[in-house]
């Protein structure tokens, strides 16, 4: 195995998410940390890829440049469509069919405005049938809303231009979008884009890091909210998050400090000892390919921990090139 960088490189919030879901993984997330810019970014729904930001005024913006265009496509194609009955009718069927062929591309872009357009206009209606939410001061428990309740009661959602950063806890973190308001409340949004959609410790963890870095970066904003965002279905768990929960997000941290020091001087991070593995993204075995596919590190590749895969090709993955052992993951269980 390389030799590896004994550069301290701040923690990032997503680094400490996956400490609390397992050790291992936490250390193989701050090793690859800004090797994937985009990891945070949620997966384009189809025909919703104009909700970057879930901004009405963005939906609004995207519905009037898109309805002109739409209704040219759809005036040029219901022209040709008429023109290609009358050739058919009165010249020559074999020439209309050539035209049709030539105006299909207006068809369809016609047609798949269309959706787009009726997309928007679904979302809209969402909108105005909201209800504003109301996020109690003494709630103690998660509380589910729809992600529009939350614009409609006055929060706006943006994304955030930098990372924060406090370098007193050597803790970084860029939060997926922020809704803010215009008294200073800023809350942190987290996107859900897996299944069985529920709010877990590291989420939660997460949700109070960023919550302390907008109030550390963010001088006089109130950020005692986060919420965890399931982007296909829009529905929202908001988190309650105040000091006690804040100090417990920064306890954990300085533990998983610890586990990286011993890391730095190569220690073996201990085997987890319930089941996180079996989903793990880490642990998921990947075809061996010398060459092309080695596990990276921000300080460079390390060497490959390969073992015979089902079909009896040579797999490996990251948390096994690491730790030098075979992961339980559930590709070891199933014979699909």
């Amino acid at each position: 195995m390389t030799n590896e960088s004994t550069f301290i490189e701040p923690i990032d919030v997503t680094s400490l998410g996956s400490y609390v879901f397992c050790k291992r993984a936490g250390v193989i997330a701050y090793k690859q940390q800004g090797l994937d810019p985009d990891s945070e970014e949620a997966p384009r729904v189809p025909n919703l890829s104009y909700l970057p930001d879930f901004s009405i005024e963005e939906l609004r913006e995207r519905f009037e440049a898109e309805l002109p265009p739409f209704l040219r496509f759809t005036a040029a194609s219901l022209c040709g469509l008429v023109a290609v009955w009358l050739i058919a009718r009165f010249v020559s069927v074999s020439l209309s069919f050539l035209i049709l062929i030539a105006i299909l591309f207006l068809i369809w872009k016609a047609l798949s405005d269309g959706l787009l357009l009726l997309s928007i206009i679904a979302e809209l209606a969402k909108y105005k049938n909201a209800s504003p939410a109301v996020l109690s001061p003494t709630a103690t428990e998660p509380v589910e809303v729809m992600w529009y309740e939350l614009v409609k009661a006055g929060f706006k959602p943006i994304k955030p231009r930098g990372r924060f950063e406090d370098q007193d806890l050597n803790l970084t973190g860029h939060p997926w979008r922020l809704l803010q308001s215009t008294d200073g409340v800023r809350i942190p949004v987290l996107n859900y884009n897996g299944e069985n959609f529920q709010v877990r410790d590291s989420h939660v963890m997460r949700l109070a890091l960023y919550s302390h870095l907008c109030k550390v970066c963010m001088r006089g904003s109130s950020s005692d909210w986060g919420i965890l965002l399931d982007v296909k279905t829009k529905r929202c768990f908001a988190i309650p998050i105040d000091d006690k929960l804040r100090l417990n997000a920064t306890l954990k941290l300085d533990f998983f400090s610890k586990v990286l020091a011993d890391d730095r001087e190569n220690k073996k991070t201990p085997i987890p000892v319930l089941t996180p593995c079996e989903n793990c993204r880490f642990g998921k075995p990947r075809p061996f390919v010398p060459g092309k596919s080695e596990t990276v590190f921000f300080a460079g590749a390390i060497s490959a921990f390969p073992q015979d895969g089902r079909d009896g090709k040579l797999v490996h993955s990251d948390c096994g090139d690491k730790f030098e052992w075979l992961p339980p993951h559930r590709y070891w269980q199933s014979d699909e």
